[in-house]
């Protein structure tokens, strides 16, 4: 429809407010004209140094109290009007020419679903550190179009998940939220699962473009600024804490990973054994390792029952358990489920296992 955005930037912030200004500059300085694109926030708190850009450029500022990332979308999403919706995380930056460059991808193919590009990383205070991108083409040079349908055919002779393949083709095809973008309508069919979905958006948005079907845009081009600080939990060895506090860190993050990688691979990705199923499989193990009284008698259906040792099995074959010993800790955990259940067996395991690792 004549003038309307193109393109709708959705920025996601929770707690944090250091960062964000420099977000919001970010995509000030876009190359792109500013007619063909809107920006919606979605934050839980006032800022005045973040409120006075938005204000200033008239983007639509969201108030959302809530962990769950899947909620922050979908607010986004429902006030957003563009045929594109792209994401920006409080804690990345924009290269000044990636709006530009989604822009043309979409605009030159029509079945384009899913685009995303690689990362510069950047540290607490901006400077430009040193390390290899997140995500990079591993066949085919850059950018390469890829069409899901035929890679749907290639699945099927070879026995392996779509979204499996799809990651031979680009490795960590959906790591960061900030550095992907997807067709209107890929979203709008699965928006009630995104009530759902604690994290891992990034994930969900690859597997749904996946059941979409069309066209994949993967580029090496690094045009987003990926920020390693001490609250990434993928960096989270840098922060200092206890063992204590470190473990229940773990746990944290371990809880709504389960929760998400079940939606994911059993709304989107019809249970095949793909990475993420076997990720849910081994967070729950990891669970059990974790001498927390914090977290109580787990539920039944964090626990390991014979159905994980099938689904073990199919994540060896498939290539993501590489030894057979993965095999016999899942088997270990199966026989030690009802004591790994409660917090004193936890523990009392715990001390077992510290107690063998010693020297």
């Amino acid at each position: 429809m004549t003038g309307q955005p193109y393109i709708s930037v959705i920025v996601t912030a929770y707690n944090r407010r250091r960062y964000l200004p420099f977000a919001l500059r970010s995509l000030e300085a876009q190359t792109l004209p500013r007619d063909r694109f809107e920006v919606i926030v979605v934050k839980n708190f006032e800022d005045k140094e973040s409120d006075d850009i938005i204000s200033r450029n008239g983007w639509k500022d969201l108030y959302e109290d809530t962990t769950y990332h899947g909620r922050k979308i979908l607010a986004g999403l429902e006030e957003s009007k563009g045929d594109v919706i792209t994401f920006l995380e409080d804690d990345d930056v924009y290269a000044s020419n990636r709006l530009e460059e989604v822009y043309k991808a979409f605009k030159s193919y029509d079945r384009l679903v899913y685009f995303h590009n690689s990362q510069a990383i950047i540290d607490g205070n901006g400077n430009l550190l040193e390390r290899p991108p997140l995500s990079k083409n591993l066949v085919g040079g850059s950018p390469i179009i890829v069409d899901v349908d035929k890679l749907r055919g290639l699945a099927k002779r070879y026995n392996v998940s779509v979204i499996d393949l799809a990651l031979k083709v680009r490795a960590n095809a959906w790591y960061n939220s900030s550095s992907l973008a997807v067709r209107r309508g890929v979203l709008e069919a699965d928006a009630h699962l995104l009530r759902e979905l604690p994290m891992a958006f990034d994930a969900f948005a690859l597997a749904s473009s996946v059941r979409a079907g069309g066209l994949m845009y993967f580029t090496d081009e690094r045009l987003t600024l990926y920020r390693v600080h001490g609250e990434n939990w993928t960096f989270m060895s840098v922060a200092k804490g206890s063992k204590e506090e470190t473990r229940l860190r773990h746990a944290r993050y371990i809880l709504p990973a389960i929760r998400a990688c079940r939606l994911i691979s059993s709304r989107l990705l019809n249970d095949e054994a793909n990475i993420c199923l076997c990720v849910e499989e081994g967070g729950r193990r990891a669970l059990l390792t974790l001498p927390l009284p914090e977290l109580g008698t787990l539920p039944p259906e964090l626990r390991i029952n014979i159905s994980d040792v099938k689904l073990a099995l199919r994540c060896y074959k498939v290539g993501h358990y590489k030894r057979l010993t993965d095999l016999a800790f899942v088997m270990g955990h199966l026989l030690l489920s009802p004591i790994l259940a409660s917090p004193r067996g936890r523990l009392f395991v715990g001390k077992l296992l510290e107690s063998i690792r010693r020297p």
